[in-house]
């Protein structure tokens, strides 16, 4: 379907809910195909394609909001989704905030849509697919998952407030997991993923995919007891997004803070963080997957500074929750798009030699309450250091801390903000006032 098409639907679903009586309506329409390829018991398991389209209206009627979701397009369909969402609306409950976003103009992305990509062959993601695959083969590896994926397509959004946004977006998604395994010993399971906009170099990018999963699971043979302290532990990108990302978001949130949840509500300008620590969220990053023009009700995106040398800068807001709570939407419905914390100034090596002994967290397994803070569970895949040297992989040890105390002793930054499966970018963090107990 071509973009313009797209458009002329959505208009046409808005117009008739406005023609039925919505005092203001809304449509997010989007048209995608989906190609994918999953690996599973030793073999690929499906190899599938399908094309969707989806229009989804909602309507403001008297301060009471409907809401409805259709494929079809011709006009007496649109009708009946019009008046579904109408008759919806009658039986909520009213809102005076409910509101729209006005005309906006959002910058161009062009990265991320790559006609090659969008017309890659079955055969050759088959065969992309295969040796992703083969890459990440090993004689002590076994491999219980992998998918590929790829999708084309395009997205609009428009209101009865003038607003007319859209875009064109490729991606290619790969994952993979597995466990070590020998007659003798099997490790924890691990995860790697990662994705592009664009075919070149993602082939390239995918075999080095495969090959971190190697390294991560083999590093985990022979797993020994450490000891319990409190302290300093080193904490890996992966783990940085579970025990620090996550929890921040929660924070900045208008929704948040709209609901009296967030201990950050009245925080703007003062110290929340180590004044080592800086994190910006750029959605025109397009290394990561959430880089994007607009947000999902089409408010233009802008990099956003969310902590500044340890000082909060920013809340993040819809046009609800700003008109809820007196500000401007910040282009965030949805959340944080592309978020990258700056690096530091040493080298791995360095880290791992500040502190005696030293636990190294490459997989978190547990929960964190958003609210207290407060978190425990297991350190997988992890590792035990003495003197900056590598002892031993551990066996499951906890590990148990705060997150607003975690986050004002951070001790040191690595020098590089890795790519974490394109969802973020963090460096390697040490961070003080950890409990390990050992397994």
């Amino acid at each position: 379907m071509k973009l313009k098409d797209l458009e002329t639907r959505a208009a046409a679903l808005m117009n008739e809910a406005v023609r039925q009586g919505a005092d203001e309506a809304e449509v997010v329409a989007s048209h995608k195909t989906v190609s994918r390829i999953t690996f599973e018991k030793n073999d690929f398991q499906l190899a599938s394609t399908n094309t969707m389209l989806t229009l989804g209206l909602e309507v403001h009627k008297d301060g009471r909001k409907g809401s409805a979701v259709t494929n079809e397009t011709e006009p007496g369909q649109l009708g009946d989704a019009a008046g579904k969402a109408l008759t919806l609306a009658s039986f909520s409950i009213p809102d005076e905030h409910l509101c729209f976003a006005g005309p906006q103009e959002p910058e161009e992305l062009p990265g991320r849509y790559d006609p090659e990509l969008a017309e890659l062959p079955a055969e050759q993601l088959r065969g992309f697919a295969e040796r992703f695959l083969e890459a990440g083969r090993h004689p002590k590896l076994s491999l219980d998952g992998a998918d590929m994926e790829l999708a084309s397509g395009q997205r609009v959004v428009v209101n009865s407030q003038g607003l007319a946004v859209r875009d064109r977006r490729t991606r290619l998604e790969w994952s993979l997991m597995g466990m070590g395994k020998t007659e003798d010993e099997v490790t924890s399971f691990d995860w790697v993923s990662d994705g592009s906009f664009a075919w070149k170099g993602a082939p390239e990018r995918s075999l080095d995919t495969a090959r971190g999963l190697q390294d991560k699971v083999l590093a985990c043979f022979g797993p020994e007891k450490g000891t319990s302290y409190k302290g300093r532990v080193l904490l890996s990108p992966a783990v940085v997004g579970e025990l620090l990302l996550q929890p921040m978001e929660f924070h900045i949130s208008g929704r948040q803070i709209m609901d009296g949840k967030s201990r950050w509500e009245k925080q703007l300008g003062e110290s929340v963080a180590s004044e080592i620590f800086t994190l910006v969220d750029d959605p025109f990053d397009l290394g990561l997957s959430g880089a994007a023009p607009f947000d999902a009700e089409g408010v233009a995106t802008r990099p956003t500074p969310i902590i500044e040398k340890g000082l909060l800068k920013a809340h993040i807001d819809s046009t609800y929750t700003a008109r809820r709570r007196g500000t401007e939407s910040t282009g965030h419905a949805g959340g944080l798009h592309a978020c990258r914390i700056e690096p530091g100034g040493s080298k791995l090596a360095d880290l791992r030699a500040m502190a005696d002994p030293l636990v190294v967290v490459e997989r978190f397994s547990g929960n964190l309450d958003p609210v207290t803070g407060d978190f425990s569970g297991v350190a997988k895949n992890s590792h035990w250091y003495e003197g900056g040297e590598r002892r031993h992989p551990l066996t499951e040890t906890m590990i148990a801390g705060n997150f607003f105390e975690m986050l004002k002793d951070i001790v040191a930054l690595g020098d590089e903000a890795v790519n974490y499966s394109s969802s973020y970018r963090s460096p390697w963090i040490l961070v003080d006032g950890i409990s390990v107990t050992a397994g």
